[in-house]
């Protein structure tokens, strides 16, 4: 009875019925999709949406059963919806990726012996100090770990290796996807 009112508040465009339904089953739709995702974040935004839809589609809502057990489809539909976005978003991202790959061509062994000895030309041309800090990057450490080993600040560290990645970026323009594979 008092959900039949709330509805037939809601549809009439009654503002406060809205809140009082939102108020009231907002946080058990968040809890609820909490099961399907694990970001809280999501969860909430997922139920926010299906708030919204819910208040745009209120002329057109014909509820056969209770009014929580559609809230609850509803946001469960919309769960669906957003997976599927994602999954479509991330389909395309691999496709273009793997397109990207497709169409570069691998080069030669010597075309690779050839550009790495560039890029150890370039590397051999930087400052001291520069060359230093680069070759750590390159054996793995971490911003941080080159700043304590060579004791000077991070910030030192990131713009020797900015002037480290331009100069080498200048020369590198057509072969980045080769010099990429060398920094790994």
């Amino acid at each position: 009875m008092v959900e039949r009112d709330s509805l037939r508040l809601i549809k009439q465009g009654n503002t406060l019925a809205f809140k009082q339904l939102f108020n009231s089953y907002y946080p058990s739709i968040c809890f609820y999709l909490m099961n399907f995702t694990t970001d809280r974040a999501s969860a909430e935004d997922i139920a926010q949406t299906t708030f919204v839809d819910f208040w745009n589609k209120k002329q057109d809502i014909i509820i056969k059963t209770s009014l929580k057990s559609y809230l609850f489809k509803m946001a469960y539909n919309q769960f669906l919806m957003e997976l599927r976005k994602k999954n479509k978003e991330v389909s395309v991202l691999e496709q273009l990726k793997y397109e990207a790959l497709q169409n570069h061509e691998s080069p030669s062994e010597k075309d690779f012996e050839d550009k790495s000895k560039r890029l150890q030309q370039i590397i051999n041309q930087l400052p001291p100090k520069c060359q230093e800090i680069l070759k750590l990057k390159m054996e793995g450490l971490t911003y941080k770990d080159i700043s304590n080993t060579l004791n000077i600040s991070v910030k030192t560290v990131e713009s020797q290796m900015r002037i480290a990645f331009v100069k080498i970026k200048e020369n590198f323009k057509t072969d980045l996807i080769l010099f990429i594979s060398i920094m790994d």
